[in-house]
């Protein structure tokens, strides 16, 4: 990522996470998750509770959840993530998300850190018109991890601003701590909202707009 000056419109950076976030991809995740472990031998179903139950998000702990072997776990994530890249895209944007993207495009820089490919997420934000106000996109196919990326968009754009990750899981909630973010837990993502608040989230949003008003109201602003 270059490093530019932000202009002086920019208050806040906003870090979204893909999958349970923006956009709904459960039903493809379960649906690739078996198509997987079937073409690897496997018969275990996925279901909604693996991924309530994963300590972390993402494919591989998914695939430990599944108790598929550990020498085929990277052959899964790289499967299931093919799956997501050469399919259609069939999932929604969040209702009411595009109006809180195009609000907050107005004075913050959005950019999206997941676990998806940086390509699939690219195709999505341009299925919906969006893609145009993500200033940084950032999947799996790039290096580090979560807290990691996090930590690098606040270097490469401002440690002046307030950083803002919005996530569905408690990974999601832990990266945001390490890196130095302020952590804002969704209602309609893959993780139950207990395990979420056990997670200690600084804000837990029921909806879209929620989310806009929270990250409005935030008593911050950028240094002079």
């Amino acid at each position: 990522m270059a490093s530019n000056p932000l202009p002086l419109a920019y208050l806040r950076t906003v870090i979204f996470d893909f999958d349970g976030v923006l956009a709904d991809t459960m039903t493809e995740m379960l649906r690739f998750s078996d198509q997987v472990c079937a073409e690897l031998g496997y018969s275990r179903q996925t279901t909604p509770q693996d991924i309530e139950a994963l300590p972390r998000m993402g494919f591989d702990h998914l695939a430990r959840q599944l108790g598929i072997a550990e020498t085929l776990i990277p052959k899964y994530v790289e499967k299931v993530l093919r799956c997501f890249e050469e399919s259609p895209i069939t999932y929604s944007l969040y209702d009411g998300m595009a109006e809180v993207i195009r609000e907050l495009a107005k004075d913050s820089v959005l950019t999206v850190v997941s676990g998806n490919l940086q390509s699939v997420i690219q195709r999505f934000l341009k299925k919906y018109d969006v893609n145009q106000y993500f200033s940084v996109i950032i999947g799996i196919d790039q290096p580090g991890n979560k807290k990691e990326k996090i930590e690098a968009i606040r270097r490469d754009l401002s440690l002046s601003i307030p950083t803002f990750m919005i996530g569905d899981a408690v990974s999601d909630i832990l990266a945001a701590k390490e890196a130095g973010a302020i952590s804002i837990a969704v209602s309609w993502g893959h993780q139950d909202r207990n395990k979420l608040l056990q997670a200690h989230p600084d804000y837990f949003v029921e909806s879209p707009k929620d989310l806009l008003d929270t990250i409005r109201s935030h008593p911050s602003s950028r240094s002079e």
